[in-house]
Formats: structure tokens, C-alpha cells, sequence
């Protein structure tokens, strides 16, 4: 009972904080919507005034507060706040400059926090991720990708809190049912994700490239520590649960090579922007829904595969094939609504 009750106080209390937060940043006019995301989608005689990007500082802000042995994660985690917060107010628009500066930020907390991966079921690969070195380096670059990625998705309302909040249920049920160990944070942490997706569903608030480099970055330590507590689990049952923002990020480098256009040049060509605009053409449902609707649709996606292989969770070869199947279903959709949806 007196769980219950303190988790109780910690969502009252963390949903007061949302509240105040969200008003005081509305009525100080701070940083609000400068790129203006309510024009990106055609929105713009629906919604009189764009929403603020504080999703971040709110979840920084609960983190601080309720978050127990969480110092490391809690500087680091506002370092990353910072970096989307200068992003979010154009004070840092170049992203090669923000892929520096995270590269040492996360450098530097790999390296304290000694959250190295060094195994991947590969012997060959092992082998080099024995060096201390080269596996600081490739902890490195799977934060990037997966901080990065999910900055990608966060074009519809809920897509990034929706998919996160799955993970975090995903490891809390395998460590009920099965005795593995998670940061009993995670539990917290759901709760702040979870005050944050109303007001994103009503898009009364947005996470910003702040929020979404926050939340991807605890989102990284809960599953690398998930992953290094329990080695039995097969280090590719975290990729299944993480696949979509990390193959969302390469995949949208590559076909930028490949098209010999800038690496870093946004365009409309995720996929949830191309579902999203195959919506709008169709006008299947009133436009005022398509915006949660699509996020909902993907994050129902994942579940169904979180689902259908988290059983899975100690076998490799399952497990390579469910996330095989996932990029396949993306390709797929990417390339047939490629032709169906006209360029805007």
C-alpha cells in the first residue's frame, strides 16, 4: 500500500508540475514553436497559437525531483536538454555541430558510467568490443543514433511518447514475469511519459528536439543497463524494442546519400510523413484526427511485434528475424506509399 501511495503522490505531484509548466511557458510566450508545426501539416486556420517545447524540461524537471541514484543521468540528461533547447530556439542550427557537441557529451558518460556494450553474440565482434576503446565508441554511436532517430519521429503528436512508454512496459513485464532486473526508475519514469501524452495528444504541448534527446537518451541507459544486468537476454532483443527510431535515422541517411542530397537536409520522406500525407490525400478521416491517428496506428504496430517476440527474449535467431521483418514491413510501406503520395 505504501508503494501505491507514494506513486500516487509522485504522478500528483509530477502532473502538477506539468500544468504549471505548460501555463507559465504559454503565458511567457518561452519557447514556443518557432518552425511553426501546425503550418508544416496545413493546420494553420485550426490552431490560433502554436504550443511551447517543454516536454523536456518537464521530464528533466520530475527526474530531478523523484528520480533516486540518478545524479550521473540527471546532469547528463541536461546536458542533452540544453543542446535541443538551443536547436529548438535556433541558437544551434547546424546538426554537425549538434552531432559534436552530443558525441562528447556522450562520450564522456559512457566513460564515467561504464555502460559499455560488449557483446553482440558475434565472436569476431566481441572480440573488438573487448577493447575498451572501440566499445566506448560503439556505446557512443548507439546513443547517437537512437537520440537522433527519435528526434526524426517526433513530427506526430504521441509517436515518440507512445513508442517509449511500450519499451519501458515491454522490460518492466519481462523483469515481473520472468526475474530480470530493471532500474526500478523505469516505473517513474513511465508515469512522467504518460502525464506528457494527453497534452501532446491535444498538441497543448510538444517535446521539441529537447525533449525528444532527453527522453532517448534515458531511454538508452534503461535498456543498455537492462541488457548488461541481465546477459542471458539476447543484446537483440533491445535492438527489436529500439529498431524503429535507429533504422528510421540510418535509413534516412542513406537514401540522402543515395539521392546526393545533404545528410543533414530535413525533408518529408519519414515514414510516418508519408503516411501521414497518404491520409490527407485519401481523406479518410476529418485532418483535425490524422495527426495522433497515424502516430497511434505506428505505436500499435510496435506493440503487436513487442508483443509477438518478446517471449523471444532469449533467442538470437528469432529475434534477427523479427527485426528483419519489421525494417521489410518498412520498406515495404515506404516504397509503395513513395508512388502513391505526391511530393510536397
Amino acid at each position: 500500500m505504501a508503494i501505491v501511495d507514494n506513486l500516487f503522490y509522485i504522478f500528483s505531484a509530477s502532473l502538477f508540475i506539468s500544468l504549471i509548466t505548460i501555463f507559465i511557458f504559454n503565458k511567457k510566450n518561452i519557447l514556443i514553436d518557432q518552425v511553426s508545426f501546425s503550418k508544416h501539416k496545413n493546420l494553420v486556420k485550426r490552431i490560433k497559437k502554436s504550443p511551447p517545447l517543454c516536454g523536456g524540461i518537464i521530464i528533466l524537471i520530475c527526474s530531478i525531483l523523484f528520480f533516486k541514484n540518478f545524479f550521473l543521468m540527471n546532469l547528463f540528461g541536461a546536458f542533452f536538454l540544453i543542446i535541443g533547447i538551443f536547436s529548438d530556439s535556433n541558437k544551434i542550427s547546424s546538426p554537425l555541430i549538434r552531432i559534436c557537441i552530443q558525441f562528447i557529451i556522450c562520450y564522456f558518460f559512457v566513460v564515467l558510467s561504464s555502460l559499455n556494450i560488449f557483446d553482440l553474440r558475434i565472436d569476431i565482434l566481441n572480440y573488438f568490443l573487448g577493447i575498451n576503446f572501440i566499445s566506448i565508441l560503439f556505446t557512443v554511436f548507439c546513443i547517437l543514433i537512437l537520440i537522433n532517430g527519435s528526434n526524426f519521429l517526433d513530427g506526430l503528436n504521441t509517436l515518440v511518447l507512445g513508442y517509449y512508454t511500450l519499451v519501458c512496459i515491454v522490460l518492466i513485464y519481462l523483469s515481473n514475469n520472468f526475474n530480470l532486473i530493471v532500474n526500478p526508475n523505469i516505473n517513474l519514469l513511465i508515469i512522467f511519459l504518460l502525464i506528457l501524452f494527453i497534452p501532446n495528444f491535444f498538441g497543448k504541448v510538444y517535446l521539441g528536439d529537447s525533449g525528444a534527446y532527453l527522453i532517448a537518451f534515458l531511454i538508452s541507459f534503461f535498456v543498455i543497463d537492462f541488457s548488461l544486468k541481465n546477459t542471458l537476454v539476447s543484446p537483440y532483443f533491445i535492438s527489436l524494442l529500439l529498431w524503429y527510431p535507429a533504422f528510421e535515422n540510418l535509413f534516412s541517411i542513406l537514401r540522402r546519400i543515395l539521392s546526393k542530397n545533404k545528410i543533414d537536409a530535413p525533408d518529408n520522406y519519414h515514414l510516418h510523413h508519408m503516411i501521414y500525407a497518404y491520409f490527407i490525400q485519401k481523406k479518410i478521416i476529418k485532418i483535425s484526427y490524422i495527426n495522433t491517428f497515424v502516430a497511434n496506428l505506428i505505436n500499435l504496430y510496435n506493440l503487436s511485434s513487442f508483443v509477438l517476440f518478446s517471449r523471444f527474449y532469449l533467442s538470437t535467431k528469432i529475434l534477427i528475424i523479427g527485426i528483419f521483418l519489421n525494417i521489410s514491413v518498412y520498406l515495404f510501406l515506404f516504397f509503395f506509399l513513395k508512388t502513391k503520395v505526391s511530393k510536397t
